[in-house]
């Protein structure tokens, strides 16, 4: 077993020291929390970072976690002979939830597949995710859109079952049907099943996404439930000339860079809130083992920080050329200042009044409009993905001082910036 102090690498087991201690070392054992991921996935460390960040400022736990580590380190075996303090755990047999709550050890579940169990849960919010693809997809000028989720499980993990219903996928296809929906747009859904369940599996699904390739018109913009189905829609579109984002604009979900960077262009995906939910459950866990209620709730859903944007979404259909030059414009400015309607439209060769009737007829918005919207984004962007204070923000997005950012951002929000980022992180 490794002990080590402060925060290093979260795969080890871990204790550290309590931050409101006397500085003596305590004669007291200290909890032992196991923590559980399949190892498909790759969000890991976030969660594991949210778990450290509330040990540090509560109390310290050894944290035992199964890793792979060559031989190296002796075996870490989280399962229904499992026995500790406290567990977070992303799934769970029906076998392994009668042995723990047998033995009185309180469980943390992270998967939206074990919703309305026997523990508490702490998952991200996958409808606000849903919602969050369809408003990016939305600014990209298209009228054609489509979902990709998964109806069952494609392979048995041990911990699902095989004819489990994949929820996260549905609610994260609500989220973005709704959003498309209430735009005007009704997008295409596919919700995927295979019959092999073994390792090929991927043959099978490689023919079913040249399927729905063939069947999508073009451009046409594409959420995928999570980013492994996207980095295989992508994989096929390149089999076929399919060119992607030209022709299909991709997100997935999950923000894995292990599929993300890997595909060709590099994958736009809405970003798990792993520090947050690994957080939350940290907090949710210790009121636990204090023999309290789960202080958020039995089910706790955590907010998504929006869509991380690369190659695979970099394209703006808009039908008519002069508002496309434009939008372009105002989005490459709007970062670091407001930018002139008057400006733009100079420079584009027309005058504003040309320039606004243009946008009406496009896009239902006027040039202003748009201005604002990309600000209010840019704002958002470093209110949920950083810790900057008013002043700060105010500086990088070119409002005179914290006073005019807040003005600003209420007229657009109907809130205040420390609203928006307390409901975010609530």
């Amino acid at each position: 077993m490794l002990h080590c102090r402060g925060r290093r690498s979260a795969f080890h087991v871990l204790s550290m020291t309590a931050p409101h201690s006397t500085g003596l070392p305590s004669t007291l054992p200290l909890p032992r929390v196991g923590v559980r991921f399949p190892s498909w996935i790759t969000f890991q460390r976030p969660v594991f970072d949210g778990i450290l960040k509330f040990m540090q400022a509560h109390e310290p736990w050894v944290i035992e976690a199964p890793i792979d580590s060559g031989g190296e380190l002796p075996p870490v075996v989280i399962d229904s002979r499992w026995r500790g303090e406290g567990l977070i755990v992303f799934r769970y047999t029906q076998a392994e939830a009668t042995a723990w709550r047998k033995a009185g050890i309180p469980v943390v579940n992270l998967s939206t597949e074990r919703l309305g169990g026997v523990f508490p849960s702490v998952v991200p919010d996958n409808e606000g995710g849903g919602t969050e693809a369809a408003r990016h997809l939305l600014t990209l000028g298209l009228r054609d859109f489509a979902y990709l989720g998964r109806a069952t499980p494609f392979v048995d993990d041990g911990l699902t079952g095989l004819g489990a219903t994949r929820r996260y996928s549905q609610e994260r296809q609500a989220g973005f049907q709704q959003t498309m929906m209430q735009a005007g747009f009704e997008p295409r859904i596919f919700q995927i099943e295979t019959q092999r369940h073994t390792g090929t599996v991927w043959k099978e699904l490689h023919e079913i996404y040249l399927g729905i390739l063939q069947s999508l018109p073009r451009p046409c913009g594409v959420f995928a439930a999570n980013d492994m189905l996207a980095h295989g829609l992508l994989q096929a579109a390149q089999a076929t000339g399919i060119r992607v984002p030209q022709d299909v604009a991709l997100v997935g979900f999950n923000d894995q860079s292990h599929f993300c960077h890997a595909a060709t262009p590099p994958l736009s995906s809405v970003s798990y809130p792993g520090e947050a939910i690994g957080l939350r459950a940290a907090e949710t866990l210790y009121s636990l083992m204090q023999g309290l209620s789960a202080p958020g709730g039995h089910i706790q859903r955590i907010p998504v920080a929006g869509v991380t944007i690369r190659e695979s979404t970099n394209v703006l259909t808009i039908r008519d050329a002069l508002v496309a030059s434009a939008v372009r414009l105002i989005r490459k400015q709007a970062a670091t200042s407001a930018p002139r309607v008057g400006e733009i439209a100079e420079s584009l060769g027309v005058s504003a009044s040309l320039l606004r009737q243009r946008f009406l007829d496009a896009l239902g918005l006027s040039p202003k409009e748009e201005v604002d919207r990309a600000r209010l984004d840019i704002i958002r962007h470093w209110l949920t993905t950083t810790t900057l204070g008013p002043s700060d923000i105010a500086h990088k997005t070119g409002f005179l001082d914290a006073a005019e950012l807040r003005r600003f951002f209420r007229r657009g929000t109907g809130q205040t910036l420390q609203e928006y980022r307390t409901a975010f992180n609530a």
